[in-house]
Parts: C-alpha cells; structure tokens; sequence
C-alpha cells in the first residue's frame, strides 16, 4: 500500500463514512465460497459499526424474489434498503442517502464481488466518493474472478483492506476510546 493510501485510510473521519452490506441473502450466499468466514467476518462488521457509531445500509437484490438479508448475520436496526440495480449508485434511495449525509467514503462488505461490489465501487469512484472494500468481508462464487476484480479495483483507485486493518486504521491507537472493546471483539474471532 502507498504510503498516500495509507494515510487516507488512517484518516477516515466517521462523519463521513458509511459502510454497506451488499446482498447477502439466502439465496444468493448459497453458492459463496468460504461463506462461514465471511459470515463470521461480517458480523464482526456489524459490531464494529455499532461501537464506533458508523452508519451501516444493507442492500437487498429484488427481495421478493431472492429473499431478505440471511438471518445467519445479527440483526440490527440499520437501515436496509431493497434494490434492483447491480450497483448501488443504480439505486436512488442510496445516492439520496450518500449526497445529504454528505458521504464521502463508502466501505464495501457483501456479495458477489464481481458484480455488485465490483459496479458500485467503479460507481462511486466516478461519483468523486473514496471506497474501502474489506477483503474478508467480501465472497464470489468463483474466487479467480474476485482475484481479477480486486486487481482491476486497485488500479482504479480502490483501498482493498482485510477487516482488521480496516478497524485498526479506524482507531489510530491503542488510546482509542474503544480499543479495549474492539481489540476484545478481534481476539475472540
């Protein structure tokens, strides 16, 4: 990692971030590779968001049809928001959401990382927004082609962080206010 990408990463101010949980529903995790860890890690997410008071949206792909949010995460009281655009930016909800909160960050959790992460993060880049995507927050049904896209990401401008650098980046140090919490909720993972 750049030197530069670092600093921005370390720098995240929580007024500005938003962090998004793309599609995990029954149906669509199904056939994800390495599921039980991105469920694992997800709900690591979902607890971090809530310590550290970040906004948290979960997208739901035609939940009619594919079903809600899997109940294997922990339910919260975030916002959810149904969509049918692959990308989130195809969504008005969203970009309402993002454009008044004045977000200018986005953290990218979810499925399929070829798809729906891969078109929202590009998206949002073009939108002048930064992304984070959380490597291990992420699945795809074929792993060479997350391999691909997590390329393709990088070079477009994307920060391709595991969850735990992600969280450590957030706080800056161990005189965080929330350290002991977070640092408890990492070593039991």
């Amino acid at each position: 990692m750049k030197i530069e990408e670092r600093k921005k990463t370390a720098n995240l101010n929580p007024h500005n971030v938003a962090v998004f949980i793309i599609d995990v529903q029954e149906t669509l995790l199904n056939g994800i590779k390495n599921k039980d860890q991105l469920i694992d890690s997800l709900n690591i997410l979902i607890q971090s968001t809530t310590i550290f008071n970040l906004p948290l949206i979960i997208t739901e792909q035609v939940p009619n049809k594919l079903g809600n949010t899997s109940s294997s995460l922990h339910q919260t009281d975030d916002i959810k928001i149904p969509k049918s655009s692959f990308s989130i930016f195809g969504c008005e909800e969203i970009k309402k959401y993002i454009s008044e909160h004045g977000i200018s960050h986005l953290v990218l959790s979810g499925i399929e990382t070829p798809i729906c992460i891969y078109l929202s993060a590009i998206d949002a880049l073009k939108a002048g927004v930064e992304v984070t995507i959380l490597s291990d927050c992420v699945g795809a049904r074929r792993l060479d082609d997350q391999s691909v896209v997590f390329h393709k990401l990088r070079d477009a401008g994307c920060h391709i962080l595991p969850l735990e650098s992600f969280i450590y980046s957030f706080m800056g140090s161990a005189n965080h206010t929330n350290f002991r919490e977070i640092n408890d909720l990492i070593r039991n993972r």
